[in-house]
């Protein structure tokens, strides 16, 4: 058992399971709802792609559109809060391109941070926080 402990406390410690295992145990199912019907999905996507296309802009609008819970293109939008990490902006810069895009109406579901620590570095941490 001590050798078990000190692999779950190993910060590099891949928690794995066998597929014996996963056949052995039986899940409920509990379906996530989308975030956006027939869009986005509850999980982690990666958007990437050139400089300078508008990505910043796209995430902006579309975390708007989720924290707001209006429709995005004519898609269902399920309202709830997002956080947007804008790490390459400052305040003054993020306010100007919400102003730009979405009036002076705010949102309190919308929450920005313009500094992070990094993965592996704290970050995870105040991910959890934040949740709280």
């Amino acid at each position: 058992m001590p050798r078990k402990l000190n692999r779950v406390t190993d910060p590099a410690y891949l928690p794995t399971i066998s597929m014996s295992e996963l056949y052995e145990n039986v899940y409920q199912s509990r379906p996530r709802p989308p975030v956006i019907d027939g869009l986005l999905y509850p999980g982690t996507y990666l958007f990437a792609g050139s400089p300078k296309v508008g990505k910043s802009f796209f995430m902006a609008q579309l975390a708007y559109h989720v924290s707001t819970g209006t429709p995005l293109w004519d898609f269902p939008v399920h309202q709830g809060s997002v956080l947007y990490l804008s790490l390459e902006d400052d305040h003054r810069r993020l306010q100007k391109r919400l102003y730009r895009m979405f009036g002076a109406e705010g949102t309190d579901n919308l929450h920005f941070a313009v500094f992070a620590k990094q993965l592996g570095d704290g970050l995870e941490e105040q991910l959890k926080k934040f949740l709280e």
